[in-house]
């Protein structure tokens, strides 16, 4: 994952519902699993979604979840970077029940 400057007035729909998602995932509103959002592989099943990353271009970012598991990290003490796709970002705007989130066409 690379880091790509962003102007401080860029602003678009999927920034914005990042921004929401993390600040609901950081006040522990629910805890999601990457087995609950159908991630089976590069993360085990009971690591926790600690927070979302955007990575790209802010009109189109790739989106990466950072998973941990509660006695601390991966097995080998890291967390997990996953890239996560529209089926996982649904399953995590409705898990926060963030109902106005739109992922996807």
């Amino acid at each position: 994952m690379s880091e790509h400057g962003m102007a401080l007035t860029t602003h678009t729909t999927e920034m914005h519902q990042l921004d929401e998602m993390n600040a609901a995932l950081a006040i522990g509103r629910r805890r999601l699993t990457a087995g609950s959002l159908g991630l089976h592989r590069g993360v085990a099943d009971d690591a926790v979604l600690r927070r979302l990353e955007p990575a790209g271009p802010p009109s189109y970012p790739y989106v990466y979840g950072v998973f941990s598991r509660d006695s601390g990290a991966s097995p080998d003490g890291a967390p997990a970077l996953v890239e996560l796709h529209t089926a996982q970002l649904r399953a995590i705007s409705d898990g926060l029940s963030l109902r106005r989130h739109i992922w996807g066409v």
